[in-house]
């Protein structure tokens, strides 16, 4: 391919390429089913209806939403979406800071998309002169979009990132029997506690046919900044805990999380319940059949039951028997990501300038 056909523009406004980015979309779908593309390399983040989402909630001052557009012969082959921070001179891909998998919109591989890839990064470094930062975190180890940025001078590396393949497994029955004997001792003893100390377990799905209330909204968000504090290793100081009180204000009435509850049909909410309290939550998008898990939190004063761990193990009744295909856990390395029967598939994290 002669680079001069490619023709690169931008626009701030998504409304104008939607029936181009819904073409990439049935594109990428129709490949996935065919094997000829992995689903890593284009999944729910990007797609036209998130990045739609993100632009329609995204309400910072400073902060615009931008999509670079790489095209052949008017034929729209690859899609950057990017959030531009002209004042502090950065730019990242739009998904970076909600954790997911970030990417081009591209369903094409090989020197077609390196190619594409390098013309859109000439039309960045074009654009963007000067002490610009670049920052891409949780990008497909095998992607164009590495490949480039490496060769841009990118600084960086890989990220753990486990995801469990359920479509290997025909019951639940199957599955348990796949895990170490350490998860299985543990999952038992979490159940012979619950059942010894009288407790009853239930596991709620909420969508955006049926949302979560706003009082557990704030029971989730608490529990999840709270979380916060522990893995950060902080202490629980009273000025954490009011900072702790805001976020989970801001996030019930206002986060783009909570917003995705109501608006997404993909968004789904699994709540983990013991004897009528929030013991645990994980918030998913469900998207071809794939499960995509952002956040995932526990209330520790029900840490004798494993609640994180139970909760995991009910939902993974759900997916096998709704025929789901795959289990992403997302960026971490979390030691109960490989109790739970995760394999690795790092994803970069690179910086550039």
């Amino acid at each position: 391919m002669n680079k001069d056909e490619i023709h690169i523009k931008s626009t701030r406004d998504i409304s104008t390429i939607k029936e181009d980015w819904k073409k990439l979309d049935t594109l990428a779908t129709e490949k996935i089913c065919k094997g000829e593309l992995d689903y890593i390399d284009y999944s729910f983040y990007q797609t036209y209806n998130w990045n739609r989402f993100v632009f329609k909630t995204y309400n910072h001052k400073l902060i615009h939403t931008e999509y670079v557009v790489a095209s052949i012969s008017g034929k729209v082959m690859l899609i950057m979406p990017l959030m531009i921070d002209s004042f502090n001179k950065r730019l990242r891909i739009i998904s970076g800071k909600i954790s997911g998998i970030c990417n081009v919109a591209c369903p094409y591989k090989g020197v077609v998309a390196k190619e594409l890839m390098q013309a859109t990064f000439a039309f960045l470094k074009d654009t963007y002169k000067g002490n610009w930062k670049y920052k891409f975190r949780d990008i497909p180890a095998c992607s164009p979009l590495v490949e480039t940025a490496l060769e841009a001078g990118a600084r960086g590396g890989e990220k753990s990132s486990y995801h469990v393949p359920v479509e290997d497994f025909e019951s639940y029955e199957a599955y348990l029997s796949s895990l170490g004997k350490n998860i299985y001792k543990n999952i038992r003893k979490a159940n012979n506690h619950l059942i010894t100390d009288g407790k009853t377990m239930s596991l709620t799905c909420y969508t955006s046919e049926n949302p979560p209330s706003r009082r557990l909204l704030h029971d989730i968000w608490s529990m999840y900044y709270r979380r916060k504090l522990a893995w950060e290793k902080k202490r629980n100081t009273f000025l954490r805990k009011i900072t702790c009180r805001a976020k989970t204000f801001n996030q019930v009435h206002s986060g783009r999380q909570t917003k995705s509850m109501f608006r997404l049909k993909e968004s789904e909410l699994y709540v983990l319940s013991i004897d009528g309290k929030t013991a645990a939550f994980m918030h998913t998008y469900v998207h071809e059949g794939h499960v995509l898990m952002p956040k995932l939190a526990i209330n520790a004063s029900f840490s004798r039951y494993s609640p994180g761990i139970l909760l995991i193990q009910e939902a993974m009744k759900v997916f096998i028997q709704r025929g789901i295909k795959d289990f992403d856990m997302c960026r971490g390395d979390e030691r109960y990501k490989t109790e739970v029967g995760g394999v690795n598939e790092p994803l970069w994290a690179l910086t550039i300038g």
